[in-house]
């Protein structure tokens, strides 16, 4: 993907997503997704999250059900080939 079109996708998830978006970019920006061999984790303000394409561990998604920007952050940071890699597994570091 190139810078324009990477940029054009951060514009977008801040359009659609606002402050939510934002947070989502930052993480997948300053490399806060991260996939080990067992899961991909988002590093958020006050904890670890495991995540995928449509779950989160994070109270907001599991409580509340809503899309929580943890999500968006693996999703962006997926589209924008930015998940940092791990060669271990999450579960060993717990």
């Amino acid at each position: 993907m190139g810078e324009r079109d990477a940029e054009e996708v951060i514009a977008e998830v801040c359009r659609l997503y606002g402050e939510k978006g934002e947070k989502a970019v930052r993480a997948a920006r300053n490399g806060h997704v991260i996939q080990y061999h067992d899961f991909c984790v988002v590093i958020g303000t006050t904890d670890t999250y495991v995540v995928d394409e449509g779950f989160c561990t994070c109270g907001d998604f599991m409580y509340r059900e809503s899309q929580c920007w943890h999500i968006l952050a693996f999703r962006t940071a997926k589209a924008l080939g930015m998940i940092v890699q791990r060669d271990e597994w999450y579960m060993d570091l717990l």
